[in-house]
């Protein structure tokens, strides 16, 4: 894939009855431009315009072009969910080893 694509992680929107998987700043762009729901331009579908050209244009990165693209999709109500999110526990995890006890 070309660095000019701005690769991201999966986003999924559905597109009549059909899941539509978007993964870089370009497809995401493509996506709007052709096959976006007229019915459902908001006020983040304008703002991920702007956010999707500056991020091709290298002035913003890919990450910042996805959020953008999920709100957009989360106001025109495509958005698909495509893992779910793990149920609160309230515990806290801990992301490092602990040194073995001294007997």
């Amino acid at each position: 894939m070309y660095e000019d694509y701005r690769s991201f992680p999966i986003v999924s929107v559905l597109q009549h009855g059909t899941t539509v998987h978007i993964n870089s700043a370009y497809d995401a762009a493509q996506y709007i431009l052709e096959q976006w729901p007229d019915e459902v331009a908001g006020p983040k579908l304008y703002i991920c315009k702007a956010i999707l050209l500056k991020c091709l244009a290298g002035e913003c990165s890919a990450a910042v072009a996805r959020v953008a693209f999920v709100e957009a999709a989360r106001e025109a109500g495509i958005f698909m969910e495509t893992m779910p999110r793990p149920e609160a526990t309230g515990k806290t995890q801990r992301w490092y080893k602990s040194k073995p006890r001294r007997s």
